[in-house]
């Protein structure tokens, strides 16, 4: 059997709360996988993969129900995820909490991992399972996707959210099974598919969250990279500032200064540090620009003057002259053609 990593206990819970919800004897399981009950209790506990892939065994088989793993889902909680759950919480909008998913999701644990795929007309949220035994993988497939979804409605308030289409790489199910999917996910679903993924619109991505809260996020990320460090997962530093600037561009043009503060350094000794990395601040600072600028060309109708304003440019003009340097296109011409540069 391959390496499975561990699991937080955090995420643990959502699947003891169904199980105690179906009345089965908890306890019981966790000691036949070999998990101290007590363990499984405590927030910052990690689970060895192979100890929680035989509970969930356990529990699915226990349960009688085939689609255990997608019942979960209702049992998700900002808990569920660690602290980045209390992070996506804190950001404007569901794009931004995808992106702390990328950043932060091994707290979780190592089941697997996100990737988005933006187009101009589809986006694409795709998990990709790291466990493959059966039925434990397809357990943690629906688990996930479904997860993503019910958390997704809870954090912009919209209990009718709902992606176009969600696939899955199971086989097709019986036809009551399928409805079931169906229900859940508002959405039709499609089976056999090469990865497992949730479909939709770019702009469902930039639905605004219900409270997001700078300064706490701020907090939040340091003890989450700490968290990272003690469990000798290393964040670079480029990937730290291009969080930092991700999280200030559009509200503010982030300032150096104030990056380097809350990464806890000079400005001297964060130039130095991105070199040692072969990046630089101007680098990053273009890139993240380039991207967010994209984005808004090509999924909303905002004006370039608008666009310019929310990204930190002093005027359009070098919004624009920035922008056909890096892409050889004006941004109306990338507009116009739709073009995945």
């Amino acid at each position: 059997m391959s390496d499975l990593g561990e699991i937080s206990s955090a995420a643990l819970q959502q699947y003891l709360a169904h199980a105690d919800k179906l009345g089965l004897d908890t306890a019981a399981a966790l000691i036949h996988a070999g998990i101290d009950p007590e363990q499984a209790l405590r927030p910052e506990a990690r689970i060895d993969g192979r100890e929680f892939q035989r509970l969930l065994q356990r529990l699915a088989d226990q349960s009688g129900d085939p689609l255990f793993g997608l019942h979960t889902s209702a049992f998700i909680q900002p808990g569920s995820y660690n602290v980045m759950g209390y992070i996506s919480m804190s950001v404007h909008t569901l794009h931004e909490a995808l992106l702390k998913v990328t950043l932060y999701e091994r707290l979780v644990g190592d089941m697997g991992t996100t990737d988005i795929n933006m187009e101009s007309e589809q986006a694409q949220i795709r998990w990709h399972c790291r466990y493959p035994d059966q039925p434990v993988r397809r357990h943690l497939i629906d688990n996930v996707l479904s997860s993503w979804l019910c958390y997704a409605r809870w954090l912009t308030g919209n209990d009718k959210l709902a992606p176009a289409e969600v696939l899955l790489e199971h086989p097709e199910p019986a036809a009551t099974q399928i409805a079931e999917y169906e229900r859940i996910f508002h959405c039709p679903v499609r089976f056999g598919q090469p990865h497992s993924a949730l479909v939709g619109a770019p702009d469902l991505l930039m639905l605004p969250t219900r409270q997001p809260d700078p300064l706490l996020l701020s907090t939040l990320e340091a003890h989450a990279t700490a968290q990272l460090a003690q469990l000798g997962i290393e964040t670079s530093l480029s990937q730290r500032v291009r969080q930092c600037i991700k999280d200030a561009i559009g509200h503010t043009l982030p300032r150096k200064e104030a990056v380097a503060e809350r990464l806890g350094m000079n400005i001297r000794t964060l130039h130095r540090h991105l070199a040692d990395e072969g990046q630089s601040w101007q680098k990053l600072l273009d890139e993240i620009r380039l991207d967010q600028a994209k984005q808004l060309l090509r999924n909303t109708d905002q004006a370039q003057t608008f666009i310019a304003d929310a990204l930190g440019y002093s005027d359009i003009r070098s919004f624009q002259r920035s922008f056909k340097r890096h892409t050889g296109q004006t941004p109306g011409q990338f507009r116009k053609t739709g073009q995945t540069l």
